[in-house]
């Protein structure tokens, strides 16, 4: 079921016209490098709509008047609405780029000393003040196992326990 759910999910990147407002975050553990990797999907459309709002301009997304305001704003925004707190500890992010693809933005990011996850918890409020219908989703692959979170207006943090 979730398998099917994900394959939906990606082939609506495909379409520069989309029912839903959804962004799809995978947060994948790297034991060897001690590290959480995180990849952000987001519709084009939908990010140019919130960081016009956020930014106070016009955002063209992919043909901006400036590359580097765009990308500063873009890195922004992602690490100001989304949060890790790992074990009890909030950790602190390196945003690590992002590119384009069709009509989606992949943005990359990552948490560093992390050994081992006992506990979880996810922020993510990205294009919640600007869609009221807005799904965060967020998988986590941690020891071969990938659970979800559904974030939305209502239920912007939640929890995963592992031990």
């Amino acid at each position: 079921m979730m398998i099917g759910a994900i394959v939906w999910l990606l082939a609506t990147f495909n379409y520069n016209i989309h029912p839903y407002h959804v962004s799809v975050c995978e947060i994948e553990f790297n034991e060897k490098n001690k590290a959480l990797q995180i990849t952000h999907h987001i519709f084009l459309d939908d990010l140019e709509e919130t960081l016009t709002e956020y930014g106070g301009v016009s955002m063209d997304i992919i043909n901006p008047k400036s590359k580097i305001d765009r990308d500063n704003l873009i890195e922004k925004y992602i690490l100001e609405n989304f949060s890790l707190v790992v074990n009890g500890k909030l950790k602190e992010a390196s945003y690590l780029g992002h590119e384009l693809e069709d009509d989606a933005l992949f943005s990359y990011i990552e948490y560093t000393g992390v050994k081992k996850i006992k506990e979880i918890k996810v922020t993510n409020t990205m294009m919640l003040s600007k869609f009221d219908d807005q799904i965060n989703l967020v998988h986590v692959n941690y020891q071969d196992k990938v659970r979800s979170m559904k974030l939305t207006r209502l239920l912007r943090t939640d929890v995963l326990s592992y031990e």
